[in-house]
């Protein structure tokens, strides 16, 4: 449990001080190497493989749609992508076995209630809501920056 909070104090860290595009090309680089990590655990590896698919939908839709995008806003949105997965297992890890259903639903909301590219194509966007497997029900559709702030608010709402 210390070690993931370590871990994810210091990937949050790292990824805030990255500039330009960095911090999205690292964001990326920390996701696919916890993924490729077999002497992790399989939810750490999950959760970062979830990560990792985020971030290159994200990176995919955002060219797609305005190919001369920020770099910035991927950066923005990829910083934003690791501190609501951050607060989600935080969350997760402190409350009973028990709430666990609940918070899951909430951050799931969350990530439903803020779509970035409002994407048709809501089998794969849906793909972590729809498979069993995965802890991270989110949609690869969120605006990360938006689902980071209604969340952190909801959180600081309820006293938690």
């Amino acid at each position: 449990m210390m070690k993931r909070i370590l871990f994810t104090i210091t990937l949050l860290a790292v990824v805030s001080f990255a500039f330009g595009q960095e911090a999205y090309n690292e964001a990326i680089r920390m996701a696919k190497a916890v993924a490729d990590d077999t002497s992790r655990s399989l939810e750490e590896r999950k959760i970062a493989t979830f990560k990792k698919d985020a971030l290159y939908y994200l990176g995919s839709q955002s060219y797609k749609l305005t190919p001369d995008s920020s770099a910035t806003m991927l950066d923005f949105q990829a910083l934003a992508l690791f501190k609501f997965i951050n607060l989600f297992q935080g969350r997760i890890a402190m409350s009973p076995k028990k709430d666990r259903a609940a918070i899951i639903n909430l951050f799931k909301s969350v990530s439903l209630a803020h779509p970035r590219f409002n994407d048709p194509n809501k089998e794969m966007v849906l793909a972590y809501i729809t498979n069993e497997g995965y802890l991270t029900k989110f949609s690869l559709d969120t605006d990360w920056v938006a689902a980071y702030d209604d969340i952190r608010k909801r959180m600081q709402g309820s006293g938690k």
